[in-house]
């Protein structure tokens, strides 16, 4: 059993202390936003970088270049589209994000259960934090956004994550981890929520599976990360009570909306890339 719980070890643990620090806040505030931004950005940092390692391992030299060019002109393609039609390519970027969680997190899993993850992380903030979710959305596309397909969204994820684990091999896993990431969207927001899965399961699984097929070694390092966005995420959200947001309310929606253009351009060249690596190492 502590062979099965230890890969998840740092989200669950980092769910509960977020939780915690939830009591001690009222509702989510403009402090949160900033934080957990640049806490996103932050763990995206390593997690993106290792980008570079995986194409020199599966690419000659003639091919790196090609590749590293495709790289940087996907990355300028989607800041472009996002400023021209961010609604559609908000769309876009959540169905290729589903399908990238599923396909990250769960490489030797069966498509069904790839893909009801990956929904499920998607989806269960719409119905979780549905007001966060629009509000967020609406900050990303400068657009008013109808709670109606928030509330779609979230129907989608619940129906994507009852798939999920009447198809999981460890239903008591998944039940689980469905349950710690659905309470702390709950109990702390939907960015909260995305950003303790993000900085501690998605992006520690990736450079951990990706480390060992590529042997090398690294594992204290994710620890550390892991640890520092616990805490950082559980600060913030402690600090929601507290009138210091005021201070932060006028630059968050910016910072905000351009660190997440900044993560979708990144991700997406991200996505194509691991994608193509995971099928080489299958």
């Amino acid at each position: 059993m502590r062979s099965v719980v230890k890969p998840y070890a740092g989200f669950l643990l980092g769910s509960v202390t977020v939780l915690c620090a939830a009591i001690w806040a009222v509702e989510q505030s403009s402090l949160l936003i900033l934080v957990c931004s640049v806490l996103i950005l932050l763990a995206g940092l390593p997690h993106g970088a290792y980008d570079w390692v995986i194409m020199r391992a599966h690419y000659g030299k003639e091919q790196l270049v090609s590749v590293v060019v495709a790289y940087v002109a996907l990355v300028l393609l989607v800041i472009a589209l996002w400023l021209v039609a961010p609604q559609t390519l908000l769309i876009v970027f959540l169905a290729y994000s589903a399908y990238h969680f599923g396909d990250s997190d769960l490489p030797n899993a069966s498509r069904l259960h790839q893909v009801s993850w990956g929904l499920a992380i998607v989806g269960l903030p719409g119905l979780l934090a549905g007001a966060d979710v629009q509000a967020l959305f609406s900050v990303l596309t400068e657009s008013s956004i109808a709670s109606a397909p928030i509330g779609a969204l979230g129907i989608l994820g619940w129906v994507a994550a009852i798939v999920h684990v009447c198809s999981a091999p460890k239903r008591w896993v998944s039940v689980g981890l469905l349950v710690a990431y659905g309470l702390v969207c709950w109990a702390a927001g939907a960015l909260a929520g995305f950003a303790c899965y993000f900085a501690l399961l998605h992006s520690p699984i990736h450079l951990a599976r990706w480390r060992h097929a590529l042997n090398q070694q690294g594992s204290a390092t994710i620890l550390m990360l892991s640890f520092i966005v616990m805490s950082a995420i559980a600060g913030a959200v402690w600090m929601s009570a507290s009138g210091l947001e005021a201070t932060f309310a006028t630059i968050n929606q910016t910072t905000f909306r351009y660190t997440f253009i900044a993560l979708a351009a990144l991700t997406v060249p991200h996505m194509v890339l691991l994608s193509n690596a995971n099928r080489r190492l299958q």
